[in-house]
């Protein structure tokens, strides 16, 4: 009787360690894809629309985001999505964190410069000329939605900082 209980306990904690590892590793990563797609085009609608509607569904939006917290810690559309919704709510602090996690994971330039004007936003000048330099050395085309004045500003910093081919 006791070897029967022991197995059936075996059996339970197989059974319980398997069901876990379905849940993690398989349904939890597919629930949030399909989460990060459907806030995405959310998130699109909301830009689109003026007023309160944008700000209801941007609250939606993060309280749908906040589901999948864990298991998005480290994606780059997580935190892309995070931080635009932020912005529509004005929470502009927020939204930068948010960037600067984005970045941790993956240095795309559109990222410097969504930060770049968030920081512009907040009237910090330093960091958004550092941040929209640093995109318009991969990109100049993003300094045309930029006005005179940080133009000036960024094509200064660039003129300042040589370019440093990686070796061959």
């Amino acid at each position: 009787m006791r070897n029967s209980f022991a197995r059936a306990v075996c059996r339970l904690a197989a059974t319980a360690a398997a069901a876990f590892a379905f849940y993690h590793y398989s349904w939890m990563p597919a629930h949030a894809n399909h989460v990060l797609k459907s806030v995405q085009t959310r998130t699109q609608n909301a830009l689109e629309t003026p007023g309160d509607r944008a700000i209801f569904a941007a609250r939606d939006n993060i309280a749908y985001l906040q589901t999948i917290t864990n298991a998005c810690r480290l994606s780059v559309d997580y935190h892309l999505l995070y931080a635009v919704n932020d912005r529509i709510l004005g929470r502009n602090d927020d939204a930068i964190e948010h960037y600067t996690a984005a970045l941790a994971a993956d240095h795309r330039p559109e990222i410097y410069l969504d930060r770049g004007i968030t920081y512009l936003e907040e009237g910090k000048l330093d960091p958004a000329t550092a941040d929209i330099a640093l995109a318009a050395r991969f990109n100049p085309q993003y300094l045309e939605n930029i006005d005179a004045g940080m133009q000036a500003r960024v094509a200064a910093v660039n003129k300042a900082v040589p370019y440093n081919p990686p070796p061959r």
